[in-house]
């Protein structure tokens, strides 16, 4: 037994060692140029210039798998932030939750603004290190939580649907008349972003948003639905929704066959049955003209920043619209070749990911942009 112990603890060490090497030597492969799609500009050359993270992308070299990057998010502790909730009344009677991150320090009333809206059904737990990125960089975060989620009340007999923005531009104007001499940007995760390209698609040059970032985004949500997402990220995705139909089924039992959604197999049956029903559109084609989030791209007026990973196990390489990116002088791509779904973890620690300081580098190098700019109008007017 003891030889076999040690032909055993040697074959694992070994291996271990390979491992290792493996990784050692793969360190600059896995440090691959970032892929920057984009029509050259000004704004392009100096966002590029300052936003140094835009060279690269190292995954950590033990994670650099998809799947171990994309379910990772969900088991690296989170930066301990604490928030402060407060519900909004919308025209409807409805409510929603808006999570104000406690900043340890004081800032002025004119202080930059970053609306976070989190995934499909996540919170503002979900995003805490992107919060704690927004402290770093002195402004002021708070977390859109949609209808009903985020462990909120329903108080109407209606759930936001994928690419509904009337409550998020309800929520904007809200942020203008509360903080009208601060600039207000967002951060998009993953369904989150299809919100918020909607958003920017629809009301065009009136976003009242000086910027964006969309991490993790689909597109086309309806090529998106009808394809599915492998598993186990579409049980995870499914389950997680009907977890939220079921906490509010009371509030929705007067619209909705509960049993019947209860019972869906796929998430595009689930929309068909939950928000195609709730909204009163015919059919999902119908549906899909309202809600997916590429409807009006080509009508957002503001700078935005994608990120998206060629190995995303969820939103499909396929799906992104490369073509878009260099035809329009408003738009960036980052494209990496690693970061799985809404992951880019290059460490352990509790703070921002990769992905969540480019944001913020980017956020912050149009903010200066733009004032520059201000400012050479303002010169050139006298």
């Amino acid at each position: 037994m003891g030889v076999i112990t040690a032909i055993f603890l040697t074959v694992v060490f070994i291996g271990c060692i390979l491992v290792y090497m493996k990784a050692f030597f793969n360190e600059n492969e896995n440090k691959k140029l970032i892929e920057l799609h984009y029509k050259p500009s000004a704004l392009a050359a100096h966002v590029i210039s300052r936003c140094t993270r835009l060279a690269e992308f190292s995954p950590l070299w033990w994670a650099s798998n998809k799947h171990l990057q994309t379910l990772l998010t969900f088991f690296i502790p989170k930066p301990e932030v604490e928030f402060e909730r407060q519900f909004l009344q919308l025209k409807d009677k409805g409510i929603l939750a808006l999570d104000w991150l406690k900043s340890t320090k004081k800032l002025k009333k004119r202080a930059p603004i970053v609306i976070v809206l989190p995934g499909l059904t996540g919170d503002a737990y979900s995003v805490s290190r992107t919060c704690q990125g927004a402290e770093e960089r002195g402004m002021r975060c708070v977390v859109f939580n949609k209808r009903g989620h985020g462990d909120s009340p329903l108080t109407t007999p209606k759930l936001q649907s994928f690419g509904d923005p009337l409550d998020f531009r309800q929520v904007v104007k809200y942020l203008c008349a509360k903080y009208p001499e601060a600039s207000i940007t967002a951060i998009g995760y993953s369904a989150g972003s299809a919100l918020l390209a909607s958003y920017l698609g629809e009301y065009g040059s009136s976003t009242y948003l000086t910027s964006a970032v969309c991490i993790s985004p689909g597109y086309d949500s309806e090529a998106l639905f009808e394809n599915g997402c492998s598993q186990p990220y579409h049980f995870i995705l499914l389950y997680n929704l009907k977890k939220l139909l079921c906490k509010h089924a009371s509030a929705l039992s007067s619209v909705l066959d509960i049993s019947s959604a209860m019972a869906c197999n796929t998430l595009l049956e689930f929309e068909e049955k939950v928000y195609c029903k709730m909204y009163g559109f015919m059919d999902m084609h119908q549906y899909w003209d309202k809600n997916n989030p590429n409807r009006d791209i080509d009508e957002i007026s503001i700078p935005i920043l994608c990120i998206n990973s060629l190995d995303d196990p969820i939103c499909d390489k396929e799906l992104i619209p490369f073509d878009l990116f260099t035809s329009l002088p408003n738009f960036l791509l980052a494209a990496t070749a690693k970061g799985g779904h809404c992951g880019f973890i290059d460490s352990l620690s509790t703070g921002p990911t990769w992905a969540d300081k480019t944001a913020f580098d980017y956020l912050v190098a149009v903010l200066d942009f733009l004032e520059q700019d201000d400012k050479n109008y303002r010169i050139k007017g006298k």
